[in-house]
């Protein structure tokens, strides 16, 4: 049987560099078609943020181009990555009141993650400034940490019953304009949005592979202008942090010491692990010739400094040193930076390597794509190929754009949420139940629930499950909340808790004594929440009727006459259910 082919554009747009690669995959194989790699015509980028939209739309022609030759084919998308530093994460908490005789449904599950969601955007603009609303950041997903029944953890809080359920979610964000200027490049190279992911998500895709997640190791993509950071524990990769500082701070000493333009310090450092002397020329016409080892000692400060703060980050991240290290990025050919990291994390320096091209066995073709900065590009390529990746829509929610990054088919309920809509907007809120006590059992008042919004796409009614597509047309019809629930005592008096009687042919019923707790109420009140009702049958004698009938002895003469059930009586007679009373006089 033939696999299917699939093949994609990956650009790696870096701080110094772009590489672009066509990668081919067949089963379980990659191959590398065609591949460039081309340098910034200026500093148009700055620790992993586009600058100059113009100059790296420019450079990227250029891949594009070259690539388009050599395959003799267009090129009409592209996948690409966001630098580390872009990413955010938020923990959120929502926590609602629920009756405990009713059971916890999907529904409510997804309206509390919605809640805690909402709060994670508000909580994102405490931590990333001015990320302060969804009109600023895209949420790029959302996971929950743990359930919660009455401060319980749970696994899963489906069909469960208690007073209180919670939810503590960790919500992830790239800011917008992060991934606004990737597009904007995008678009003026005439290339659509395959798939975005982060460049250490990339990276870590290529270099942990499954197998080796269950160690402790860290993942360090040493660029220009950052080094990304991808921790793997326990069976997956929990962990992302970066610190801003690379390559490019090394290169700006090395000019400093020896007054050399950027482009010229630049070629220097590259020497560095290659000869035993450099030659350069500095910013006054000097030429020099100088030993590699005097250029490292000069710059060795800066090396520690970069090294320290990525051990502090890797610390923080981690809690404790990881087992191992593993280098990826053109940063991480500098001379005593392995070392310095073994180090500042207290491992042997064995422990930290430098992984290139050559550790990909599955990986063919593009022979020149070679050392660690290769990594991220090929890796880049493979997570669009596996579809690990964060996809484009752009949508519509009444007659507003809203776009949309997500991993796997964005849903409606997905398309709400980053228009701004809430909780209460989509779900609605249930009337409030009432619950009490009716003779020592408890009894359950439920109230109302209420009407889930109306949504429809292109007029057709829809669920919140349903997938989304590009350019979908939604209409939102706000959800309408429940009624809170009201009941009168009398609904709750049975025919067995009366009296009935029937005095000189008419029929009278009695109704029970009703307390709540030392309180006598009315059959006609409402039944407060988590009252405590007793209901008694009344225990007559025949001289309590006198208060139900119209008795008016005066003028009157004659034996009184009282039978009860056609026998004589007195007025200390107990009076039962159902009796039949006479009253009379006899002349």
């Amino acid at each position: 049987m033939n696999e299917e082919r699939q093949e994609v554009f990956a650009l790696d747009i870096g701080t110094r560099t772009i590489v672009g690669l066509v990668m081919e995959c067949q089963g379980k194989t990659y191959s590398i078609l065609a591949n460039k790699v081309i340098e910034h015509e200026s500093r148009a980028m700055y620790d992993g943020r586009i600058h100059d939209v113009e100059a790296v739309s420019r450079s990227v022609n250029i891949v594009k181009s070259q690539l388009e030759k050599t395959l003799n084919r267009k090129l009409e998308k592209a996948a690409v990555a966001a630098a580390g530093r872009a990413l955010y994460t938020v923990e959120a908490a929502a926590e609602r009141k629920i009756s405990p005789f009713i059971e916890i449904t999907d529904r409510d599950i997804r309206s509390l993650e919605t809640e805690a969601l909402s709060k994670a955007i508000k909580l994102i603009g405490e931590k990333a400034g001015n990320l302060g609303s969804l009109d600023n950041c895209y949420c790029v997903g959302f996971s929950p940490i743990k359930w919660y029944l009455e401060d319980e953890p749970l696994d899963s809080l489906l069909g469960q019953k208690g007073k209180s359920m919670s939810v503590k979610i960790v919500a992830t964000f790239l800011p917008r304009a992060v991934v606004e200027s990737i597009l904007t490049v995008l678009s003026k190279c005439k290339l659509g949005l395959e798939s975005l992911t982060l460049e250490p998500i990339a990276a870590g895709d290529v270099v942990i592979l499954p197998g080796m997640r269950k160690l402790n190791v860290a993942l360090v993509d040493i660029g220009a202008g950052t080094s990304d950071i991808a921790i793997s524990r326990d069976g997956s990769i929990f962990a992302y942090g970066m610190v801003p500082m690379a390559g490019d701070e090394i290169t700006e000493r090395i000019c400093e010491e020896f007054l050399l333009s950027f482009e010229e310090g630049e070629r220097v450092k590259r020497e560095l692990s290659k000869h035993g002397k450099v030659k350069f020329q500095d910013i006054l016409g000097s030429k020099k010739e100088i030993d590699c080892d005097k250029i490292i000692e000069a710059v060795r400060p800066t090396i520690n400094e970069i090294s320290s703060n990525i051990a502090r980050k890797i610390f923080e991240l981690n809690g404790r040193a990881p087992a191992a290290v593993l280098l990826v990025g053109g940063g991480s050919l500098m001379p005593g930076l392995c070392e310095a990291i073994a180090a500042n994390l207290e491992i042997p320096k064995e422990r930290v390597g430098i992984k290139g091209r050559e550790s990909l066995t599955n990986i063919s073709g593009g022979e020149d794509l070679t050392g660690p900065f290769s990594i991220t590009p090929i890796g880049i390529a493979v997570n669009s190929i596996k579809g690990a990746h964060l996809a484009s829509y752009k949508v519509y929610v009444d007659d507003q754009p809203v776009n949309i990054l997500a991993q796997n088919n964005p849903t409606v309920l997905n398309a709400l949420l980053y228009a701004g809509k809430s909780s209460a907007e989509i779900f609605g809120r249930p009337g409030m139940a009432k619950t009490f006590k009716l003779n020592g059992k408890l009894k359950i008042i439920k109230g109302k629930m209420a009407e889930p919004a109306s949504v429809t796409i292109n007029g057709k009614s829809v669920n919140l499950n349903e997938p989304v597509y590009d350019g979908a047309v939604i209409n939102f019809m706000p959800a309408k909340d429940g009624i809170s629930t009201n009941a009168k005592i009398r609904e709750y008096i049975s025919e067995e808790d009366k009296l009935r009687l029937k005095i000189n042919g008419r029929d009278f019923t009695i109704d029970p004594i009703i307390k709540n707790g030392d309180t006598i109420m009315k059959p006609e009140d409402d039944i407060p929440d988590e009252a405590s009702i007793t209901v008694e049958k009344r225990k007559l004698i025949l001289s309590d009727i006198f208060n139900l009938i119209s008795f008016k002895p005066e003028g009157i003469s004659g034996r009184l006459i009282i039978k009860i059930n056609g026998i004589d009586a007195g007025f200390a007679d107990p009076i039962q259910d159902q009796d039949e009373i006479e009253i009379y006089w006899e002349p």
